[in-house]
């Protein structure tokens, strides 16, 4: 049975309406994109995504 309103990224902090892995997941995909599409790097993607938007993040909080 759904649950009508469930937020799908429970447990997942949300910034300006998005949450952390979607922008991670959204970045992993433009290095993927970036790469031409080439698989096989997909933890290198998601890793660097994670690495650049969690520095993103650090530069504006402090």
């Amino acid at each position: 049975m759904a649950t009508k309103g469930k937020n799908k990224n429970k447990g997942s902090a949300l910034l300006f309406g998005e949450s952390i892995t979607d922008k991670i997941r959204r970045r992993a995909q433009e290095l993927y994109e970036k790469r031409g599409c080439i698989p096989g790097n997909d933890w290198a993607d998601w890793f660097e995504a994670e690495r650049q938007i969690k520095a993103e993040l650090s530069r504006n909080i402090f």
